[in-house]
């Protein structure tokens, strides 16, 4: 989430501006809050401004029914006497906040800073230079009643501005736009792109805004409104208390630390003036006075989401930061932010993985996020999901390097993936060798064992040595392929296919007898087979049974 500047005002308010000489009224629709002492009608009429400016921002871009992470109050004062009116969006203690004063104009730059945060809360990334020409579009908006008038020239028109322009007012390109951004910020390459919106290459649309740049004829259209009536926005209960908070939320230092403390005295919104003290004293670099506030404000009942992150980053305990993290996401589930920080404090890789997983859900523009989800993937040897959050980090970055250094990592992800395939080959054929060097020595154990228990418990071989077998040994061996098992009877006949593609045939005339090493067990069962053995045998020829000789033993591969 990007963080965007406090307010500042002048040192001192003037007298009579405490929150009881004036009546407070409150609308709400939407993200919106206008809170305002100038009447009902300036209220109403401020809210739809708010609202149409959201319908433009959402019609353009092809999204509907904007959000953003946060409310965003609208304070409307019949006379600022004191205040400082907002040149920009500014961020409280739990709303953005923008400051105006009645029938004064909006400033460009809180259109500029509201457009930019319903970009970054409701879209994917888009090219850079779209989003810097949208939020210069937008930035003279204007509206008479519901009629939206957009395309007015910023003071100093550049390219980006020019090709939003363009393919807005344009009748040739209007209602396009929204078909290219959608694809721009679901990955598509720019000529598909380009081309599905328009039928146009990019170098086409490029010339084109170039030379509407140069032509300096900038002419401004309607755009769809939203149809609003005054009923629409019924006025909210607003007291007291509730102004003198909304006032100190938004006003900086010792101003702001004054309103909470009488708060503090009057007992009222005790919670939310802890955690405004709390916010002031961070600023101010007193940390462990800040987690003091916040700590109180969680015991008095806090509701605000930003409250329980910053007591989080605080706290030097583990278990009580990452419960207030939780707290924090489910009451904001909006917020990426909760699922960052637990995923940074979280040891458990599955549970880390989820955490990066849910933050990129919430904030598909952050692009740390997107790389650290990629690589926990990769240390999960998930190939598959690992490749597609290096392609989201692709779409997240910004800058050109980076998407090529994202592109370089995703290309990447095949030869880790053949990579860990083969060592894992390796792996499982050094654990069966092992596995058969076990087999054999516990098999010549046996042997051993029988041996002296036959001989009276007196072994008749030297210490260490470990004999097979010390009756006739087999003649022959022959290494290659298991292709048959016949069974005849209680006996049964072996093909194998040795190394010049010839068929041997042996015979088993009694299975219990055999030696069978390797770790093949159930391989011996009739029928096809397709294993690599090594067989011991006597040469014992059985024109009945058409067998070159007698298995001794048998060692699968």
């Amino acid at each position: 989430m990007r963080w965007l500047p406090l307010l500042c005002f002048l040192p001192t308010l003037g007298p009579g501006l405490g929150a009881a000489d004036s009546h407070w009224l409150k609308f709400t629709s939407g993200p919106f809050e206008v809170l305002t002492d100038a009447g009902p009608r300036a209220g109403r009429e401020t809210m739809v401004r708010f609202i149409e400016f959201r319908q433009a921002v959402g019609d353009v871009v092809g999204e509907t029914e904007l959000v953003t992470p946060m409310p965003v109050r609208i304070l409307l004062f019949k006379s600022a006497r004191g205040w400082t009116p907002s040149s920009t969006l500014a961020e409280g203690r739990a709303t953005y906040n923008i400051v105006l004063e009645e029938k004064a104009a909006v400033p460009a730059g809180v259109y500029s800073e509201l457009a930019r945060l319903f970009l970054d809360a409701n879209t994917a990334q888009m090219p850079p230079v779209f989003e810097h020409g949208l939020v210069e579009f937008f930035s003279t908006f204007d509206v008479a009643g519901i009629k939206i008038n957009v395309g007015a020239p910023p003071p100093t028109p550049d390219l980006d501005w020019a090709r939003v322009h363009l393919l807005v007012t344009s009748p040739d390109y209007y209602g396009k736009l929204r078909v290219l951004l959608y694809n721009l910020r679901h990955g598509v390459a720019d000529e598909p792109a380009y081309r599905n919106a328009f039928g146009k290459s990019p170098a086409e649309i490029e010339a084109q805004a170039h030379q509407h740049l140069s032509s300096g004829g900038f002419q401004t259209t309607s755009l769809n409104s939203r149809p609003v009536a005054p009923t629409d926005f019924p006025e909210r209960p607003f007291s007291d208390a509730d102004a003198r908070l909304a006032r100190a939320d938004v006003l900086a230092g010792a101003q702001s630390a004054a309103e909470y403390r009488t708060l503090l005295n009057d007992n009222q919104h005790v919670a939310e003036a802890k955690e405004g003290l709390g916010l002031l004293s961070l600023r101010e670099g007193r940390r462990d006075e800040a987690r003091g506030f916040f700590a109180d404000a969680i015991q008095a009942g806090s509701s605000s989401a930003h409250c329980y992150i910053e007591y989080a980053r605080l706290e030097t305990d583990q278990a009580k930061a990452s419960q207030a993290l939780l707290k924090a996401a489910a009451l904001n589930p909006k917020l990426d932010e909760p699922f960052v920080l637990l995923a940074q404090r979280d040891q458990d890789p599955q549970q880390r993985l989820a955490h990066w997983k849910a933050a990129t859900q919430r904030n598909p523009r952050n692009l740390a996020a997107w790389q650290a989800l990629a690589e926990g993937y990769l240390a999960e040897h998930d190939y598959k999901d690992a490749a597609l959050a290096w392609t989201q980090a692709e779409q997240a970055a910004t800058d050109p390097a980076t998407r090529a250094r994202m592109r370089q990592n995703r290309a990447a992800i095949e030869q880790q993936r053949l990579d860990y395939e083969a060592a894992e080959k390796q792996r499982q054929a050094d654990e069966d060798a092992r596995e058969v060097e076990m087999l054999k020595a516990q098999a010549k154990a046996h042997l051993h064992q029988l041996e002296a228990e036959y001989n009276g418990g007196t072994p008749t071989t030297t210490p260490g040595a470990v004999p097979w077998w010390n009756g006739p040994q087999p003649d022959k061996k022959v290494r290659g392929t298991l292709k048959q098992v016949e069974c005849l009877g209680k006996q049964l006949r072996l093909g194998i296919e040795d190394a010049n593609g010839k068929i041997l045939r042996l015979l088993v005339p009694d299975p219990s007898k055999i030696v069978v090493s390797g770790g093949a067990t159930g391989l011996l069962a009739c029928g096809p087979r397709k294993q690599s053995v090594v067989i011991e045998y006597f040469t014992k020829a059985n024109a009945r049974m058409k067998t070159a000789g007698e298995v001794a033993t048998i060692e699968f591969q």
